[in-house]
């Protein structure tokens, strides 16, 4: 997720504002491009068929969710994370405000029946605000394939976060119940928190059918580009067929008529960027080549993306941009202003394709490996495109990280749970801030070919799976030739006395 919250001042916003730019972008290909699998290529660990009626005018979304798996325990838990935001929930306090808005209606997901195997299970919900829902497995097998069945209702909340709908459109950003995931210390059953991206997922393969009355369409983690679309009458409906292999998550937005999709290709990856009529032109076209030039970028520097279709798509919301696997949910604000800190922003959810996406990381306790990379990952994309332009955002991301005293002296520090830091500054200033500016200052020191080389083996020994905090230390240890811990402690765990060993690990590892 990318947060506009930073920008903290109007001094800082006209800063923003006269760095970026858009031209042709030229290539810097690495002299050691990686090999990214496809994902058709790859096990995914689960599957989930989805049959789902959208009425976009109730607002509501029914249907039914099968999933396979093999199972780790003789029960698994499922998120429901709709239901944070039912009448009962307590979302009050700035947090809370930040991310929701002050107008806001609630929303849930109901489950009204659950079965396993074919055979009916009692519908089991745990958590405070009923945010999980529990399935028993007993007799069940690691070694064969368990099908869990439910029905939902999932009435969709109107807030400023992932999850709402406006006149014209309805976002469904973690809205499908979704596995837990089962670590090495048990199930991960993290609740929704205000601060940050609260998920954490493995990855799956998706087959949703979506039906529309029409008038509709709609942007997916799927590949909409060979979707079976088949059209009802005398029903008026419009039925969507579609896969997304080896994501994390499925993601969909519902547009109507009024919106329009600008189109390109980088290289075989089909790039749309939907908006409506009335945005203004130039706005749309800049944020489409950006949509374009980083995800080459991206791709040359850290690896090829290897799925077929990237949708940039205009929201509402609070959010500046969020990720999710093939989609990126972007302010509706953007697509009618001038103001070029937007490319910062599809240049920041196109690096979580890589950053999120394709590695996964425990975006709940370690949300400082997605967001600092991808973070990183814009500097450096900004930078390729004009370093005198890029300048402002890093140096204010620089700024940030000098903050770093207070925040130590508060108990505070980068690697910690999102449940521990008190408000969006400190996350922002911390996660993003201090956790971009420790990649940005190795780069600096290290040079950029010895620091991308680095994140390419990164993004090819981790695709479609799970890296943690641990194994980039160990990474970064390998590539120096000496113990990265120093280094970590000071800029992570903001352990200043650290600084002169934290200097010294970095001139010992630098390739002359």
């Amino acid at each position: 997720m990318w947060r506009k919250g930073w920008i903290g001042s109007l001094v800082v916003g006209i800063v923003l504002i006269g760095i970026l730019w858009v031209k042709s972008w030229v290539g810097q290909a690495g002299a050691d491009e990686v090999q990214t699998f496809s994902p058709e290529q790859i096990p995914a660990a689960a599957s989930y068929r989805a049959d789902v009626r959208v009425d976009m005018k109730t607002h509501v979304v029914t249907g039914t969710l099968t999933v396979r798996f093999a199972p780790q325990d003789d029960k698994a838990y499922f998120h429901l994370y709709p239901n944070a935001f039912q009448a009962k929930a307590d979302l009050s306090g700035e947090n809370w405000e930040q991310v929701l808005g002050k107008q806001r209606e609630p929303g849930n997901i109901q489950i009204s029946e659950v079965r396993v195997d074919g055979q009916s299970v009692p519908v089991q919900l745990k958590g405070e605000l009923d945010t999980l829902l529990q399935v028993p497995l007993i007799g069940k097998s690691a070694a064969h394939q368990t099908e869990v069945e439910m029905r939902f209702t999932l009435q969709v909340p109107f807030n400023n976060g992932r999850l709402s709908y406006n006149d014209h459109s309805m976002w469904l950003g973690n809205w499908l119940p979704i596995l837990s995931v089962k670590g090495e210390d048990g199930w991960r059953l993290d609740p929704y928190s205000a601060i940050g991206d609260p998920f954490y997922s493995d990855m799956a393969n998706y087959h949703l059918r979506v039906q529309l009355a029409d008038g509709y369409q709609l942007a997916s983690s799927g590949i909409e580009s060979i979707a079976v679309v088949t059209q009802t009458r005398p029903q008026r409906q419009t039925i969507y067929e579609m896969d997304a292999w080896n994501v994390r998550d499925f993601a969909l937005v519902i547009m109507d008529d009024t919106y329009r999709q600008l189109t390109g290709k980088v290289g075989d990856v089909a790039v749309r960027t939907w908006s409506q009529e009335g945005d203004d032109p130039a706005a749309v076209d800049r944020l489409h080549q950006v949509a374009m030039q980083s995800l080459h970028y991206y791709g040359e520097q850290f690896g090829r993306y290897p799925y077929q279709e990237y949708d940039v798509v205009k929201t509402g919301g609070f959010f500046g941009g969020m990720e999710y696997p093939s989609i990126v949910f972007i302010q509706d604000e953007y697509f009618g202003r001038t103001d070029p800190v937007a490319d910062a922003i599809v240049a920041h959810e196109t690096a979580h394709q890589w950053f999120y996406g394709l590695v996964g990381n425990d975006e709940v306790r370690e949300a400082w490996i997605d967001e600092s990379l991808t973070d990183y990952a814009t500097m450096a994309f900004l930078q390729s495109i004009d370093p005198n332009r890029a300048r402002g955002y890093i140096q204010l991301r620089l700024r940030q990280s000098k903050t770093a005293a207070e925040y130590a002296a508060q108990g505070l520090h980068v690697w910690q749970p999102v449940s521990q830091f008190p408000t969006w500054k400190s996350y922002t200033d911390l996660v993003y801030g201090r956790g971009a500016a420790m990649w940005w200052t190795l780069r600096e020191s290290w040079g950029t070919d010895q620091l991308h080389h680095l994140l390419r083996k990164y993004v090819h020994d981790n695709q479609y799976a799970q890296a943690d905090g641990k194994e980039i230390i160990d990474l970064l240890s390998h590539a120096a030739g000496a113990d990265a811990t120093p280094f970590i402690d000071f800029w992570l765990k903001l352990m200043l006395e650290q600084a002169d060993a934290a200097e010294a690990w970095m001139q010992k590892g630098k390739h002359e």
